[in-house]
């Protein structure tokens, strides 16, 4: 089975979609896979996603899959709403159930649900950091070789 990490697009990807796009490259070369995991919608997400050349290997919105489950009120303006706690959790419930090996996101209130492990990304350095593991994006081919041997050290436990 192939290792998968995720990583968020709202203040991640979208914060230096660049170095993700050099990122994403890098890792998916060394066999994992990237899954965007992110708000949503997915179609946004996806056309950003194509615009700025960055690779992945699937894309989950968290509010596609709670609108087919008719948990999301829509008003006039183009607002919504769904179940905060829903909405906080269910990032780390499809890292879980998809079995994602890594979590990078920019969000302290998602990290709470996490059993993945879950990186947070700090925008202002370009990094994240876990464990003590400071990773630096910056330097797109560095970042995958850590976040693969990270991997590789951790799914062996």
């Amino acid at each position: 089975m192939m290792a998968k990490i995720g990583i968020d697009f709202h203040g991640v990807i979208s914060a230096a979609p660049e170095l993700f796009a050099k990122f994403c490259h890098e890792i998916r070369k060394k066999g994992v896979a990237v899954y965007v995991i992110s708000g949503g919608p997915k179609r946004d997400i996806l056309h950003y996603l194509d615009e700025h050349k960055v690779e992945y290997d699937d894309v989950w919105a968290i509010l596609d899959f709670y609108e087919k489950q008719g948990k999301v009120e829509f008003f006039d303006d183009g607002s919504f709403k769904v179940d905060t706690k829903l909405w906080n959790e269910a990032k780390a419930k499809y890292c879980a159930e998809q079995n994602i090996l890594f979590h990078i996101d920019d969000s302290a209130v998602y990290g709470r649900y996490f059993v993945t492990p879950y990186c947070q990304y700090d925008i202002c350095h370009g990094a994240c950091e876990l464990d003590g593991f400071k990773i630096n994006f910056n330097d797109a081919e560095r970042a995958a070789e850590e976040v693969a041997e990270y991997i590789r050290k951790h799914s062996a436990d």
